[in-house]
């Protein structure tokens, strides 16, 4: 099944270079270090972890939705999308070696021709406007720089319906490295001496290249021109950074209370609307701008 092609009056411009080239995300990424690896690589790609269908619950896709998910990878959440009774479900990969992977996740699965991965930039989709009733942005948002986020952000807007929704989700909140573990590293001098300045590990370092916190996505999607903006605190907590054992304690215990949990909890949702049709003008004065 091949998606309908962009329909838009402006012209179609090729992307600048990306900041984290396509080739950094290759076989070995997503057989064996990115999230729903070891489940796809045991089963060749017909089995898959639970937060594809949890991700699509949080979202709400509803029967006869259209779903475009930007940084598919392998896929998955096309073929659970389908599953769950989607009409279209479409993703957009830039990486050939996902590409190659979501193929073979979509010919394990019977779609009914209801569901496609097209090779594309997700700054510049290749799709018309007002095409999808859902997009789904699964830990691609630390991955694009503040620009690439800002133009990706537009895309989605673009082929959104009038009041389509954006989910999406990120993973580290900046919090945990920039405030936490900066003050524990700081709160002893043999710490000072002995602990990274940065705990990140070398493909964070490569890929994370615009971690995020709540205000920092809230604002992306400000910026971008969304409205009902909603972004929460996930569950996880993520400590394997902390040298220290006894240290990785403080994380659990800052994500169990909500006055803390921004400085424990690891990971961010965020949900919004694309602006919907002008509301009619009443007597005596125009509609109310959407906030």
């Amino acid at each position: 099944m091949r998606p309908p092609g962009r329909t838009t009056e402006q012209p179609l411009r090729a992307p600048a270079r990306p900041a984290v080239p396509p080739k950094v995300y290759d076989a070995d990424y997503y057989l064996h270090r990115c999230a729903g690896a070891a489940q796809w690589a045991s089963s060749d790609g017909t089995q898959f972890d639970p937060l594809y269908q949890g991700s699509l619950e949080l979202a709400q896709l509803r029967p006869g939705d259209v779903l475009v998910d930007l940084g598919t990878g392998r896929a998955e959440l096309i073929a659970v999308a389908i599953a769950r009774g989607a009409a279209l479900a479409v993703g957009v990969e830039y990486s050939p070696d996902a590409l190659a992977l979501a193929r073979r996740t979509l010919d394990r699965h019977d779609l009914g021709g209801r569901g496609a991965v097209v090779a594309a930039d997700a700054r510049c989709l290749p799709l018309p406007e007002h095409f999808a009733d859902l997009v789904t942005m699964l830990d691609i948002v630390e991955h694009l720089s503040p620009e690439e986020l800002h133009a990706t952000l537009l895309e989605a807007r673009r082929v959104l319906r009038p009041s389509g929704r954006l989910f999406a989700h990120t993973l580290p909140n900046r919090r945990i490295y920039d405030v936490t573990y900066r003050w524990q590293r700081r709160a002893r001098p043999s710490r000072w001496r002995q602990w990274p300045a940065d705990p990140r590990g070398e493909l964070e370092r490569l890929m994370h290249v615009n971690e995020q916190s709540r205000r920092s996505l809230r604002r992306a999607l400000c910026l971008a021109g969304f409205s009902d903006i909603r972004v929460d605190l996930g569950t996880s907590v993520y400590d394997d950074f902390v040298p220290d054992r006894r240290a990785r304690r403080l994380y659990s215990h800052l994500a169990r209370r909500p006055l803390t949990a921004t400085f424990g909890v690891a990971d961010i949702w965020a949900e919004a609307r694309s602006p919907g049709p002008a509301r009619p003008r009443h007597r005596g004065g125009t509609a109310r701008a959407r906030r």
